[in-house]
C-alpha cells in the first residue's frame, strides 16, 4: 500500500510539472481550477488508487487465466479491448441512474483542468478500472504486467481533461483530444451522452455517440 500510495503522489507530481505550465501557456479557455478544486482531485486520485489496489485488484487476479507467451499483437489486442470496456462501462454511469449516482461527481466540473481528471467517486474509479483490466485478464496479460500502458493511459486521461488548446485537425476522429472530451463535458447536459470514447472516437462513430464540438465564429470587430 505504501508503495502505491508513493508512487500516486509521484504521477501526481509528474503531470502538475507537465500541465501546469501548459495551462498557462496555451489555455483552451480563461478558467483557473480553485486550491479547493485542485485538492479534492488529489485527494481522491490518491484515496481511489489505494481502493483499486486493495478492491479490484483481487476481482482482476481472480478472473486472470494463466499467462502466456506475450506478442506485440497480444498486447495491442489488450489495448483495444480495454478501451472499447471502458467505452461501455464509461456509456453504462451515464444510462444507469444508480451507476450516474456516483458517475455525477465527475461531471460537476464543466470547465475543465487537469486534476478534474480524477475526480471520482471511488465506486466509479473502481468499476471502470476493473472493466478495463478484464481483457487482459481474460486473455493472460494482467495490468500488473501492462504498468507502464497503464502509466500512459492515465496521463493520457489527464492530458483530455487538461485546460489546454491541442487542435488534432483531421485527426480529430482517430485520436481523443481535449476538444473531443471536453464536449462530453459540455453545460448541455444533453453533451453527457456523447463522446465517451477514453483513447479512440471509432467506438462513439460506430455506436453513435460522436458530437464533434460546434465551431465558434467570431464576430469581426467594428472600427
Amino acid at each position: 500500500m505504501l508503495a502505491t500510495a508513493l508512487g500516486a503522489l509521484v504521477f501526481l507530481a509528474l503531470m502538475a510539472g507537465l500541465f501546469v505550465p501548459l495551462e498557462w501557456l496555451f489555455p483552451a479557455s480563461a478558467h483557473r481550477p480553485g486550491l479547493r478544486a485542485m485538492g479534492v482531485g488529489a485527494a481522491l486520485f490518491l484515496v481511489d488508487t489505494l481502493l483499486m489496489e486493495a478492491v479490484g485488484a483481487p476481482v482482476l487476479d481472480a478472473l486472470a487465466r494463466s499467462s502466456g507467451a506475450r506478442t506485440l499483437a497480444t498486447v495491442g489486442l489488450v489495448f483495444v479491448l480495454s478501451d472499447l470496456a471502458g467505452y461501455w462501462v464509461h456509456r453504462a454511469m451515464h444510462r444507469v441512474p444508480w451507476l450516474w449516482g456516483f458517475h455525477a461527481l465527475h461531471h460537476e466540473a464543466v470547465e475543465l483542468s487537469w486534476l478534474d481528471a480524477w475526480r471520482q467517486h471511488p465506486v466509479d474509479f473502481v468499476l471502470h478500472g476493473v472493466a478495463v483490466g478484464v481483457p487482459g485478464a481474460l486473455l493472460g496479460v494482467s495490468l500488473g504486467e501492462l504498468a507502464s500502458v497503464v502509466v500512459l493511459r492515465k496521463a493520457f486521461t489527464t492530458f483530455l481533461h487538461a485546460n489546454v488548446r491541442a487542435p488534432f485537425g483531421p485527426f480529430f476522429w482517430v485520436l481523443a483530444s481535449p476538444g473531443f472530451h471536453r464536449t462530453h463535458h459540455g453545460a448541455d447536459p444533453a453533451d453527457f451522452n456523447t463522446n465517451f470514447a477514453g483513447t479512440f472516437p471509432l467506438w462513439d462513430l460506430l455506436f453513435g455517440t460522436a458530437r464533434r464540438p460546434p465551431v465558434v465564429v467570431e464576430a469581426p470587430s467594428v472600427s
